[in-house]
């Protein structure tokens, strides 16, 4: 949203970023020539709906894009009564339309952007305390700030609603670096980077690159990555760079539940990974999505059985149960039980998505006995930690 925001700007917009929900009063919300719905989920959706209605008299023209409306854009576009709905990327195609006089209605499809030089987002809309985050960079910063160096994922995973599937765009590390150096300027209470990348490491060029970049200006950082896309001089990279935390999305300790994610990963070579990360003094988390179809208490047990294994070489693990998210083609092959969208949550809940009542209950057995295996390694962890800082 800050991207287009900051292309907005840029083509001599004046744009104002605003929080609301259902409790915002529709007259503490500003007048306007456009109104720019940036729907980032489907757990959003109900809330837009909404308020959209009660707005229409207070801007002449009504828009909206991100996620929900580049998957479902006729839906939007009928259910919230709106001028234009766009999808997928927008800088280009909204500023197009904006130059334009704001004349084509319907559906526009956006245009593929080369991030190697966009503007930076406009941070300058949001409240300093909404950029800093807090417990971020391996679960320590208190004033971290998020950027990402590429858009974009090759992977095929069934469970993910990413819409820049097919192909990473990467930025131009001297663009990266002077971004880099404009937080640090605007933002001295900066104490860490999250790197929000789909797959930082799928470029080892790239992320050596942006990893010396850290290094260069002494930040403490953070990064999403894949077991199989981590080599050794990546490796290199991160402990030279001072990385904090590398997360790594293994999902299941069940091969036969990785193979029906299409993850395309091998768990016996993550082992080998993970524990190379650990002893170069890499922090490792590993995200665990719990629930997709054909979980049960066996697959659960593996993943048990996985995790414990591998214990010692983990610094924390995040737990979520799976949500057949729009977009992903889990979704998209349709044998899920039909919920409304009120139904989601943006991170996890314990919905009956799929099977038959029998099914639900085996898996809610499974993800009990998973959770407290989970529980007592990120304990274990913290205690350690608790027990280094006394120290």
């Amino acid at each position: 949203m800050l991207y287009l925001c900051s292309a907005l700007e840029n083509i001599g917009c004046e744009v104002e970023v605003i929080y609301f929900d259902e409790n915002t009063k529709i007259e503490d919300i500003s007048n306007a020539d456009v109104y720019a719905y940036s729907i980032s989920s489907t757990a959003s959706y109900p809330t837009y709906l909404q308020l959209s209605e009660k707005l229409k008299e207070k801007a002449k023209y009504h828009i909206a894009g991100n996620t929900q409306a580049t998957i479902f854009p006729e839906q939007v576009l009928k259910q919230m009564n709106l001028d234009v709905v766009f999808t997928g990327e927008g800088e280009k195609t909204v500023t197009d339309w904006i130059k334009n006089d704001c004349q084509e209605r319907g559906i526009i499809k956006g245009e593929r952007v080369n991030i190697e030089h966009l503007p930076f987002p406009a941070r300058h809309l949001i409240p300093d305390e909404k950029i800093y985050m807090n417990n971020r960079v391996g679960g320590k910063s208190k004033n971290s700030i998020s950027m990402i160096s590429s858009r974009g994922c090759v992977f095929g995973c069934k469970f993910c609603a990413i819409q820049n599937r097919g192909k990473v765009k990467f930025r131009d590390l001297q663009d990266f670096e002077e971004e880099v150096k404009y937080i640090l300027e605007r933002y001295p209470k900066c104490d860490g980077i999250t790197l929000l990348d789909e797959t930082f490491t799928l470029n080892t060029k790239h992320a050596v690159g942006i990893a010396n970049i850290f290094k260069k200006y002494g930040l403490k950082w953070e990064c999403n990555s894949r077991v199989d896309t981590v080599n050794d001089e990546i490796i290199q990279a991160l402990k030279d760079s001072n990385c904090q935390e590398i997360r790594l999305g293994i999902e299941s300790g069940s091969q036969r539940m990785v193979d029906n994610m299409n993850k395309g990963i091998n768990l016996e070579n993550a082992k080998g990974v993970i524990k190379k990360l650990h002893e170069s003094g890499i922090p490792v988390k590993l995200y665990i999505m719990h629930g997709y179809p054909g979980e049960n208490i066996e697959t659960s047990l593996e993943t048990i059985q996985y995790l414990n294994e591998l214990k010692e070489y983990i610094h924390r693990i995040s737990l979520y149960r799976f949500v057949p998210l729009p977009g992903s083609p889990v979704f998209a092959e349709g044998k899920l039980n039909k919920l409304d969208w009120t139904d989601y949550t943006i991170y996890d809940n314990n919905n009956h998505w799929w099977g038959t009542q029998a099914d639900f209950d085996n898996m809610n057995i499974g993800y009990n006995m998973l959770e407290k295996c989970v529980k007592s390694i990120n304990n274990k962890e913290y205690k350690k930690d608790l027990e280094e800082e006394r120290q």
